[in-house]
């Protein structure tokens, strides 16, 4: 058994920080209203417009345009406002033919039962609105709302789910997946629902699946993720608006995503790239970018559990364990903890046993993080009010506090690097060129050029006086940092300027850039090869 025994994370850092009375004092978590129209951000409000009043009247299409064809099975369509049309439902999911579309009725309807579909070919499951149709779960005691499993091509649009006890809308093995005008709703705030549970896990949750395109929806009140796309491949996501949930929108242990035009507020941390560990899956991600999404006032209270739960509120993006990832031309506004955090699994578990990862590590996961490349961003008046909730968070505080590398207070890093795996990667132990994690038995020497992450560009959108633009490294990544190597690695909390020519996360060479993703769906290729070709932001 090998395990990294000597990274005590923060014992030194809190030695002499008073922390009484240092948490975040945003109460934007608190502030959003339940429902989808009475928020008052006109994005959230423009996914519910009627495209076509004439043919939306007549219920001949939904709000979006999308045209009911002929043949189409249409639920309980005499249904009284308020009905249970559990029985229904579940009749028209049973047996579904190749290409059906199965239309919700309008109005506001209770369910009190998973609704499950196998195997659908072609099926459109389509409401009447993203504010037209609502999915009442409130009475349903456990579980899922909708379940699709496996299928191929399989659209869902138009409708509202609401208070699930679970998974608002879970797909999982499929090959083609749309969600379209889709709200999932819990109506209580993090801060409202922690204590009863009333907020549910996930609400739109593609898994183990290709081809997933998530656009023009709403996710509001999950206590893990709104958008949460796991172990899937060829992913994009876009034109969604994402509030009040643990973690906005999610990308884990998946491999080509392109996520963009986007807005996450009133999260706990708004934008989220994952690897975790898991036994038996799809071990890690590749090739994913963010770029073009606003993500501003996360600041609300994290209630989540797991990893995510562990996770300090008040970031705008958070990069776990993953490598090959670009964030660019993204705005971070208002996020009280930080904008940015890019770390490895080291600094959320100083005590790493190999033993422990050892089957993760031989599918292909590694606590590294590796090419990521952070530029061209705009950060506004980030870390202001630093949280110390969840893990690391004191080191936030630490350097508003001067228990950092300059030995004076620091704006709060508005891009910060764990460095601790890069730093041990580095270190040379042995006059062979062993690295000190090659001589714990982990197959990992030091980085390379291209291996390197590498923040540039970046804009420094500051409007509060006194408030800077830094960058921030909990360790250096130079082994000669090591004050005692018999002692081992210990926090440097290293910072610079963003401005600054030798800042950290820099790079001799400008790195090449990531390749863009794209789905195909029913024939038809979406992203930015696809049909927002002509688009500004896939241009960039």
């Amino acid at each position: 058994m090998k395990t990294i025994k000597k990274l005590q994370l923060a014992a030194a850092i809190t030695a002499g920080l008073t922390l009484v009375g240092c948490g975040s004092s945003s109460d934007s978590g608190a502030a959003s209203q339940s429902g989808l129209a009475n928020h008052a951000t006109a994005s959230v409000v423009a996914l519910a417009a009627i495209a076509d009043e004439s043919c939306f009247s007549a219920d001949t299409c939904s709000a979006s345009g999308y045209e009911f064809p002929e043949g189409a099975i249409f639920v309980a369509a005499d249904a009284a406002d308020g009905a249970d049309i559990t029985t229904e439902l579940i009749t028209a999911a049973t047996d579904v033919a190749t290409d059906a579309v199965i239309v919700l009725p309008k109005g506001s309807f209770v369910v009190n039962s998973t609704i499950n579909f196998e195997g659908t070919d072609g099926l459109v499951l389509t409401g009447h609105g993203i504010d037209a149709t609502k999915i009442d779960f409130s009475s349903l005691t456990s579980g899922d709302g909708f379940f699709f499993n496996g299928g191929t091509d399989t659209t869902m649009r138009d409708f509202a789910i609401h208070e699930v006890p679970k998974n608002a809308l879970k797909v999982d093995g499929a090959n083609g997946v749309r969600y379209n005008y889709i709200a999932t709703i819990w109506a209580a705030t993090l801060a409202e629902g922690n204590a009863d549970r009333l907020n549910g896990i996930y609400g739109i949750y593609p898994v183990s699946s290709q081809n997933v395109l998530v656009e023009n929806s709403y996710a509001k009140g999950s206590r893990d993720a709104g958008v949460y796309v796991g172990q899937s491949n060829n992913i994009v996501v876009r034109n969604n608006i994402i509030e009040n949930n643990v973690a906005g929108i999610e990308i884990e242990n998946s491999k080509n995503a392109d996520v963009y035009n986007n807005e996450a507020f009133a999260n706990s941390t708004g934008l989220l790239i994952f690897d975790l560990v898991i036994n038996g899956g799809q071990a890690s991600g590749d090739n994913i970018r963010m770029f073009s999404n606003i993500s501003y006032e996360n600041n609300a209270p994290n209630i989540g559990g797991g990893t995510v739960g562990d996770l300090p509120p008040g970031l705008g993006m958070l990069i776990l364990n993953s490598s090959n990832t670009e964030t660019y031309n993204n705005t971070f506004t208002d996020n009280d903890t930080s904008g940015y955090v890019l770390t490895g699994q080291f600094l959320l578990d100083p005590e790493f046993d190999d033993e422990d990862y050892s089957g993760v590590i031989a599918e292909g996961w590694t606590p590294l993080v590796k090419n990521n490349q952070i530029h061209d961003n705009t950060f506004v008046n980030n870390s202001s009010s630093p949280t110390t909730e969840g893990d690391f968070a004191l080191v936030f505080y630490a350097y508003q506090n001067g228990a950092n590398a300059t030995g004076v207070p620091q704006t709060s890093p508005a891009i910060l690097y764990s460095g601790l795996g890069e730093l041990m990667s580095n270190w040379i132990v042995h006059e062979s060129g062993i690295s000190y994690l090659q001589s714990l038995g982990l197959p990992w020497g030091a980085y390379t050029e291209v291996e390197k992450n590498c923040a540039y560009s970046n804009i420094d959108g500051n409007t509060i006086e006194g408030l800077d633009l830094n960058i921030g490294a909990v360790f250096s990544v130079n082994p000669a940092d090591i004050a005692d190597p018999s002692a081992g690695p210990s926090e440097n909390l290293e910072i610079n300027l963003a401005s600054d020519e030798t800042a950290i996360l820099s790079c001799a060479n400008i790195p090449t850039r990531l390749a863009s993703t794209t789905v195909t769906f029913d024939g038809v290729v979406y992203g930015c090869e696809g049909d927002d070709s002509e688009l500004a932001a896939c241009a960039l």
